[in-house]
């Protein structure tokens, strides 16, 4: 007979052994086991050993979902496979701002591209959006994004851009408005004069100068 062998905390592809299981009818041996995606189910140990059953059946599920949308292609795909990269992948050059500060896509639409797409077709998306969180500290889930135009990206980063200042950390849009100040302005002179924050708020406005140019210029 042979010996017994016992499997117990053992992981085999998406199956993690919890505990024996009743034989089958036949006397095979068989556990029960914990799936990555949250479901339990019943394997005889032969099939967890040679690699027949590699999940609870949502392996399959998410195989047959990439063969059979057809759109891995699509601009809206690759959305999709961008957010769940930045946020799960190390090697990805954008992980330490997303994945590595705790950003996480949600398991409804990590799992599933079809969840996604279904969600951003209701919500207006079209090839000229990009996918934008409302809280920039917040999850990729469909209470916190939406969808805006390309372009106004860039600039949302900018005004969330944390700016520590007088021991007080804040985003670009609220020193402003703190400190009463014109946001296009202090955003022009930072992003594209180059000025630190303090420069960008401290230095005067160059009206008098502007003033004494026209002067000379116009008499």
């Amino acid at each position: 007979m042979p010996k017994f062998i016992d499997l117990v905390g053992k992981k085999y592809n998406k199956l993690t052994v919890i505990e024996r299981a009743e034989n089958a009818s036949s006397g095979a041996v068989r556990w029960k086991c914990l799936c990555e995606c949250g479901n339990y189910t019943i394997v005889r140990a032969a099939n967890l050993k040679n690699g027949a059953v590699k999940s609870c059946g949502c392996l399959l599920h998410e195989t047959e979902n990439k063969k059979t949308h057809g759109m891995s292609k699509t601009r809206i795909y690759q959305e999709w496979n961008s957010i769940k990269n930045r946020c799960t992948n190390p090697s990805n050059k954008r992980y330490e701002d997303y994945g590595g500060r705790g950003i996480n896509v949600c398991s409804e639409w990590r799992n599933d591209f079809l969840s996604f797409y279904n969600w951003a077709v209701t919500n207006g998306y079209n090839d000229r959006l990009t996918i934008e969180r409302k809280d920039v500290d917040g999850d990729y889930c469909p209470e916190n994004c939406c969808w805006i135009p390309l372009g106004e990206q860039a600039n949302n980063r900018r005004m969330n851009l944390s700016i520590e200042y007088n021991g007080k950390t804040k985003n670009l849009k609220e020193w402003c408005e703190e400190l009463n100040l014109n946001y296009k302005r202090v955003h022009n002179r930072m992003f594209k004069l180059g000025y630190s924050f303090e420069e960008a708020i401290t230095k005067p406005v160059m009206t008098q100068k502007r003033n004494k140019e026209a002067k000379n210029k116009y008499g």
